[in-house]
């Protein structure tokens, strides 16, 4: 079956039992979620029937959605722990309840996606060295999922908190492939948003990518119609076909609620390349999330490294809908004691589900 992929489940580690604490917890008092242990689905029983319900065109329900999570970051550290009741929201004007936060030191979900396609060593082996070391610095509470995307999306291991799982898969070698972020990262924002409605924790997509926007499957490349012509269209704007891939890509992640990260390591500098990279950073600004890139590789392991900062440093916030909001929800945020937030995000597509 094309789409998210296993391995066979006798060669699995089970989901890591401390991710049950973060998963399926009723909120707790002054806008938090007690950290109590109960009963979780696996990721793999996510991602399938998602995966069924995708195919089989399931309806959704027709209730419209009365909460939704934003992310947002902080100019500093806050002098005590933030409560709901510190931030304040508004949806289209009006006032919005803020029923729930999630702060950097709390559970956090990453959602690892490599799509590390180029075969280029000289790239790919400085990110895996960066990769291992960023991992073992997270804290505990943050659970590492592992995924690939060169030929669809394959769940390599289920949310962990053990290090060395991960380390060993990261360290299997690479072999050149095709590219596979624009072809995957719906699927893997809708298994996080799948979590995020089940869960207390944090949930984030990083994609650590190299490719090249000519080794998709799909052809961007827009050649050229009719070679003979000086005044083909297609000759003057070779970027067509990327950009209209972004634009409709960003139309569905605008409906998403976890928030997208790119590490882009081998940045090009030819026109389609460019055009694909601004494309990949309105994705993830899109979602409340952040794009960055490496121009050498001397500086894949700074970009890695700020990858995971960013991802790690982020609060999630459920924000309660008002009453007959617009579809476009258009949100405004301020922290404590009314000071502007570094980032978050500012709008979302709110679809009846």
């Amino acid at each position: 079956m094309h789409g998210v992929g296993r391995t066979p489940r006798s060669a699995r580690v089970p989901l890591d039992p401390h991710l049950e604490h973060a998963l399926d917890a009723p909120p707790g008092r002054r806008g938090r979620r007690p950290r109590t242990r109960g009963s979780a689905p696996l990721l793999c029983l996510w991602c399938l029937l998602l995966l069924a319900n995708a195919i089989l065109g399931a309806p959704p329900p027709s209730s419209t959605p009365t909460q939704v999570r934003i992310s947002a970051w902080l100019d500093h550290d806050p002098a005590h722990e933030l409560q709901a009741a510190d931030f304040h929201a508004t949806i289209g004007g009006a006032d919005s309840h803020i029923l729930r936060i999630e702060c950097p030191d709390d559970d956090l979900v990453l959602l690892l996606v490599l799509d590390l396609s180029s075969g280029d060593l000289t790239v790919i082996d400085p990110a895996k060295e960066t990769l291992l070391d960023e991992i073992r610095k997270l804290p505990g509470k943050t659970f590492v999922g592992l995924l690939s995307a060169g030929d669809g999306l394959h769940v390599l291991k289920d949310p962990t908190a053990d290090r060395d799982s991960i380390a060993g898969e990261i360290g299997v070698p690479s072999l050149a492939g095709k590219t596979g972020l624009l072809a995957t990262v719906d699927a893997i924002e809708s298994i996080g948003d799948a979590m995020l409605k089940k869960s207390a924790a944090r949930v984030a997509v990083l994609f650590v990518t190299d490719g090249d926007v000519r080794n998709y499957r799909e052809d961007f490349t827009n050649p050229v119609i009719n070679s003979s012509d000086s005044h083909d269209l297609s000759r003057r704007f070779p970027e067509t076909l990327v950009q209209e891939k972004i634009a409709k890509l960003s139309a569905v992640l605008a409906a998403r609620q976890t928030p997208l990260f790119i590490a882009d390591l081998n940045q090009r500098a030819d026109r389609l390349n460019q055009a694909y990279h601004n494309g990949l950073k309105q994705l993830a600004e899109t979602t409340g999330g952040a794009a960055f890139f490496s121009r050498s590789i001397t500086e894949i392991p700074a970009a890695l490294q700020k990858s995971f900062e960013t991802v790690q440093s982020h609060y999630s916030l459920t924000l309660a809908v008002p009453e007959h909001a617009s579809a476009r929800l258009q949100i405004h945020l301020t922290g404590p004691e009314g000071e502007r937030l570094s980032s978050y995000r500012t709008r979302l597509l709110l679809h009846s589900r």
